[in-house]
C-alpha cells in the first residue's frame, strides 16, 4: 500500500510540473485610439489582455511620443490603469467594456484624454 501512494504521489508532481511548465498563454492584443481633450494631440496602440483580465498597453500619439501603461479589471465590466510617457507625463484612466470594445477617460499629466477600446 506505502508503495502505490508514493508512485500516485509521484505521478501527481510529475503532472503539475508538466502542467506548470507547458500550459499555454492566454492573452489577446485589442486595438486602442483617442484624443487628448482641447488638443490636437492622438494617439493609436494595442492593449494586451490577459486571462484575468489584467494587462498592459503601448501608446504612440500622433506627436512621436511613446505611452506604456498598465491597468486590471475592479469588475468584470470596469477597470483602470497607468500610463507613462517618454516625454515625462503621467497619467490615470478608467475603462468600461463590453466583451471585446469599449471606451474610457483619464488624465495624462494635466490634461483629459478619452479613448475606444477595439475597432
Amino acid at each position: 500500500m506505502h508503495f502505490l501512494l508514493k508512485k500516485y504521489f509521484q505521478l501527481t508532481i510529475c503532472f503539475v510540473m508538466v502542467f506548470a511548465f507547458t500550459r499555454p498563454v492566454f492573452a489577446m492584443s485589442i486595438p486602442i485610439h483617442g484624443t487628448v481633450l482641447n488638443s490636437t494631440e492622438t494617439f493609436t496602440g494595442m492593449a494586451t489582455v490577459h486571462f484575468f483580465g489584467d494587462g498592459n498597453l503601448t501608446l504612440r500619439t500622433n506627436k512621436g511620443v511613446t505611452c506604456t501603461g498598465d491597468f486590471v479589471h475592479k469588475s468584470q465590466k470596469k477597470g483602470s490603469g497607468t500610463v507613462t510617457c517618454e516625454d515625462g507625463r503621467l497619467g490615470s484612466f478608467e475603462f468600461v467594456t463590453a466583451g471585446f470594445s469599449g471606451t474610457g477617460a483619464g488624465m495624462i499629466g494635466n490634461e483629459h484624454f478619452d479613448f475606444h477600446i477595439g475597432k
